[in-house]
């Protein structure tokens, strides 16, 4: 599986790890997430259909 991480994210994590931000880094990690399960669920549907 493939996460996509746009500049302004890219530049949101290095922010982040300077700051040692860790409120911000875990809803970071969440929206990561929720991208890969979206993936996930949409490469299960294109095998189904």
């Amino acid at each position: 599986m493939v996460l996509t991480v746009s500049e302004e994210e890219f530049v949101q994590m290095k922010m982040i790890v300077m700051d040692r931000d860790e409120r911000e880094a875990f809803r970071l990690l969440k929206e990561f997430l929720k991208r890969l399960e979206q993936q996930k669920n949409l490469g299960l549907k294109s095998h189904l259909a």
